[in-house]
C-alpha cells in the first residue's frame, strides 16, 4: 500500500477533493470514528490491521503506508517460521 493509495482512501472516506501524502487525517476532517473505518479499509486492502493509536501517532498517508510496510515486514519472519515448523 503506497502513500498515494492511502491518500485516495482518505479522500473517499472524507468526501474530500484532495488529500496530499503529508496531510494529517485529522486536519482534513477525520475523526476517531472515521479513523476506525480507515483502519478497516486499510486491513481489507492490505491485510494489515493497525491499532487506532498508530493512526493517531502517524496520521498522514505517508505515515500510514510506512506502518503497513513495517507491520508486513514484522509479520514475514513469523510467517516463515510457522511455515518451516509445519514442514517438519
Amino acid at each position: 500500500m503506497t502513500p498515494d493509495d492511502v491518500a485516495i482512501l482518505m479522500q473517499d472516506l472524507l468526501d474530500s477533493d484532495e488529500v496530499a501524502v503529508d496531510d494529517s487525517f485529522f486536519d482534513v476532517g477525520g475523526t476517531s470514528m472515521t479513523a476506525l473505518t480507515l483502519i478497516s479499509e486499510v486491513q481489507r486492502l492490505s491485510g494489515v490491521s493497525l491499532p487506532l493509536l498508530d493512526i493517531v501517532r502517524n496520521p498522514t498517508p505517508d505515515g500510514i503506508a510506512r506502518l503497513v510496510t513495517q507491520h508486513r515486514n514484522e509479520a514475514a519472519p513469523a510467517q516463515a517460521d510457522a511455515e518451516e515448523a509445519a514442514r517438519q
